[in-house]
């Protein structure tokens, strides 16, 4: 792999594959393999942490941003530091970090659904950890700050027009979600009718102060998830297996979705996140069983596993859409930093669906750390914290990928003049204070 001025450039997945087996042989042998797949991916990921960011002027160790932005920040700012990532698809593939103050951030965050005609509706995407408490504290002072703002620019409305998509929850499950928002259940209550430990299992209580600043601000819950029934069959039998009314829930443009994977920076997308999740995934012995728990003969063939994968970005982002659509207001769409990373998860895919609307689109990852910004298990544990206290490293800000019909993997992929464009990780990324001092 060949790492070009923070710019990532693939050239073969073989060694990636072989930095997988390296970093989880230990993993493998350490947890048992009769949990279940989302709870074994959090028992690892949960080991994982660290953080690095870069400036235009070069790269800059935690302490550094710590005090950067003690010096620049107002009294009463958020605690945390942001970024706006600027590509670069020139020869010189330099992209750079752009500090943006939290009050502007917050600023560019309200008005996203503003355009020239007027109409309105736009998305938000940010990307969590799951097992994050500084995650779910970021993304609800947003919330909180962006429907504040959003109150003083439209008199009249209660809620700011806006609204909080969650990947945490099955579109099946969306009553709870309303019964909670309109105060007939208490959180326990949601909790058990959206069926919270069976079908995701992440710490509950890390996602109340989300939950219940949406209480109070009097704003929607939106079931953004596939349901596992659904996606179970995906898996074991592809999308020929999932009857047509049940397909026409996630997908509503059979046409876009289909040449979405045809565009020329999808396979290098599918190189670099996909293709070594599913590695990962194999490696760690888990691919024997479906989400559901449906045992399998053998291994889940990297097809299905794919299949489920891209049903479960367009589905979210379909979901997404759809509401906009009808409400032209805000959606924030709290997703895992895998889905918005290099935007060709679920950030493009809303993108793709939201073009002839002109509806605003943005995505950010909120505290990413070497791990997040390279090909799953590519990257240590140790070597994630060393990156992130020595500064020996930092993050990867853009993938660059070939002209179309230049083979990723081939020599001439590498010439500049081959270069078809690039991949921003994020249009923004978000620090916690807390986080950077770690």
């Amino acid at each position: 792999m060949m790492y070009l001025n923070k710019t990532f450039s693939f050239l073969s997945l073989y060694q990636v594959t072989l930095a997988l087996k390296a970093c989880l042989l230990g993993t493998a042998n350490a947890i048992s393999v009769e949990c279940g797949r989302r709870e074994m991916i959090g028992r690892t990921m949960t080991f994982a942490f660290g953080g690095m960011v870069s400036s235009a002027g070069g790269w800059l160790s935690s302490d550094a941003v710590v005090a950067n932005a003690i010096d620049e920040a107002a009294p009463n700012e958020p605690s945390f530091t942001s970024y706006q990532i600027l590509p670069d698809a020139s020869s010189n593939l330099a992209p750079t970090l752009q500090q943006i103050t939290p009050s502007d951030l917050n600023q560019v965050f309200a008005i996203i659904d503003s355009n020239k005609s007027g109409v309105g509706g736009g998305a938000l995407w940010l990307g969590e950890h799951h097992n994050s408490v500084e995650d779910h504290q970021l993304q609800a002072d947003f919330i909180r700050e962006i429907h504040r703002l959003r109150q003083k620019k439209l008199v009249g409305t209660s809620n700011g027009n806006m609204s909080v998509g969650l990947e945490m929850v099955q579109v099946q499950f969306q009553p709870a979600l309303d019964a909670y928002i309109c105060k007939k259940i208490s959180a326990e209550e949601m909790k058990s009718l959206v069926q919270w430990e069976k079908r995701w299992s992440w710490p509950f209580e890390r996602y109340l102060p989300v939950f219940e600043n949406c209480r109070e601000l009097n704003i929607p819950l939106v079931a953004l998830n596939v349901d596992s029934e659904d996606l179970g069959l995906v898996e074991s039998g592809g999308f020929p297996n999932l009857p047509r009314d049940r397909l026409e829930k996630y997908i509503s443009d059979p046409a876009g979705f289909a040449q979405y994977v045809r565009n020329p920076y999808y396979k290098t997308y599918v190189d670099y996140v996909i293709s070594p999740s599913y590695e990962m995934h194999k490696q760690m012995g888990i691919l024997r069983s479906t989400i559901t728990g449906q045992q399998l003969d053998e291994d889940m063939p990297f097809a299905r596993f794919f299949s489920g994968r891209i049903l479960w970005d367009e589905g979210m982002a379909s979901n997404a859409y759809k509401w906009t659509r009808a409400n032209r207001g805000l959606m924030i769409g709290l997703v895992g930093a895998d889905h918005v990373k290099f935007n060709a998860g679920i950030p493009g895919r809303y993108q793709r669906m939201a073009t002839d609307e002109q509806l605003g689109c943005i995505s950010v990852v909120l505290n990413p750390t070497l791990i997040d910004t390279r090909p799953s298990g590519s990257v240590g544990i140790l070597s994630n914290s060393a990156a992130s206290a020595s500064g020996a490293d930092g993050l990867t800000l853009q993938l660059r990928y070939p002209k179309h019909r230049v083979d990723v993997v081939s020599f001439e992929s590498r010439e500049g003049s081959n270069t078809g464009g690039v991949l921003a990780l994020a249009d923004y990324i978000v620090m916690s204070m807390a986080k950077t001092i770690l």
